[in-house]
């Protein structure tokens, strides 16, 4: 899938503009803070319903402007559809042609994209949420039932929580009945990470290769439950609600799973420099882009927010080299343009996008 136009208004510090993107790369140029990222967050928002920098829809709105809008023509081998996106009084709501949608309900495949960000890069050091929201905002677009799982595991999750923080003793048969809930729900998302990641750890491995020129590294999940069913799964939180009642938290659940990369068996999350460390992630959204370009709409949009020059010139060659055929933004400072032959180019100052080239 291809974005051909996006339209935004009153986005951020964006008060109306109209932008057009080459099928292969277009570049964003200009200082940081004046709507580079903006824009890459518009784009993503579009594909995920989600935008990758806060849970607050409101922030996403201009300064004192009641809603912000956002439409996009999306190029597919079946021809163009219009996809939009409206922000008001805390939602996001999003229309394909005019009717609401949730992903997963083109059987020609979703519009999706895979957005790699400076932050990105500090992930596989980071704490192991770090680790699952990246697995969580990428890789989960290519499965429907990954994201019914998780956000019915959210649910579930924050409604336990809250019985924990307000009894300290809480009720036998309301604890009894959100302890059953979880137990359903923590083992449909633990069963749903397996698949996930034994399907994108093929990509991964060859990636990792091709962007170090040496050992592939490896990538595999690392679950807080260890249960194959809910029964299981009940006797093991059994085993912790002593501890729970007394820290009023859930101490077990996939909202305590990591990922582990390994390059001949040595843990990079310790032992990794930081050229590996960033050779993983760049082989990991590289990974997402392969995983999600199985599916009935094609690649999806890769959207690169001033990583280039983070990279090395090695890394950033290979990253753009194994970018082809897709589709690729962006954003990035005049001093990481070199080697770079973009379709478009812009220039970005204070919301206002003016296209140089």
């Amino acid at each position: 899938m291809i974005v051909e136009t996006l339209s935004l208004e009153s986005w951020r510090n964006v008060q109306a503009a109209e932008v057009e993107f080459d099928p292969g790369l277009t570049l964003f140029t200009g200082p940081n803070a004046q709507g580079k990222t903006n824009l890459l967050e518009a784009v993503f928002l579009l594909a995920t319903g989600r935008s990758h920098r806060t849970s607050r829809p409101e922030e996403l709105i201009a300064f004192q402007r009641p809603q912000a809008y956002l439409r996009a023509r999306i190029q597919r081998s079946s021809g163009e559809y219009q996809l939009t996106a409206r922000v008001e009084g805390g939602r996001v709501t999003r229309q394909r042609e005019g009717k609401l949608f949730r992903r997963g309900q083109d059987p020609l495949g979703d519009f999706a994209a895979v957005l790699f960000a400076p932050e990105d890069l500090l992930a596989l050091k980071g704490a192991p949420a770090d680790r699952r929201r990246l697995l969580d905002l990428d890789v989960g677009q290519a499965s429907v039932a990954y994201r019914q799982a998780h956000v019915r595991y959210g649910q579930v999750l924050r409604q336990r929580n809250a019985l924990l923080r307000t009894y300290e003793r809480p009720p036998k048969e309301l604890l009894a009945t959100w302890d059953a809930a979880w137990a359903q729900a923590a083992v449909a998302l633990t069963h749903e990470r397996h698949r996930l990641i034994e399907r994108l750890a093929p990509h991964f491995s060859a990636r990792s290769g091709e962007i170090a020129g040496g050992a592939p590294a490896s990538l595999s999940y690392e679950p807080s439950l260890k249960a194959s069913d809910p029964t299981a799964a009940l006797s093991l939180l059994a085993e912790l609600r002593e501890d729970e009642l007394r820290r009023r938290t859930s101490l077990l659940g996939p909202h305590r799973d990591d990922l582990k990369a390994e390059i001949d068996g040595r843990d990079l999350r310790l032992y990794g420099s930081q050229g590996e460390q960033r050779t993983v992630l760049v082989a990991f959204k590289l990974a997402a882009v392969s995983l999600l370009g199985e599916g009935p709409g094609g690649p999806p949009v890769l959207l690169l927010d001033d990583v280039l020059s983070e990279l090395d010139q090695d890394r950033r060659r290979n990253l753009l080299l194994a970018a082809t055929g897709t589709q690729t933004i962006v954003t990035t400072t005049e001093s990481a343009l070199a080697g770079m032959q973009p379709g478009m180019t812009y220039a970005v100052r204070d919301g206002d996008y003016v296209r140089t080239w």
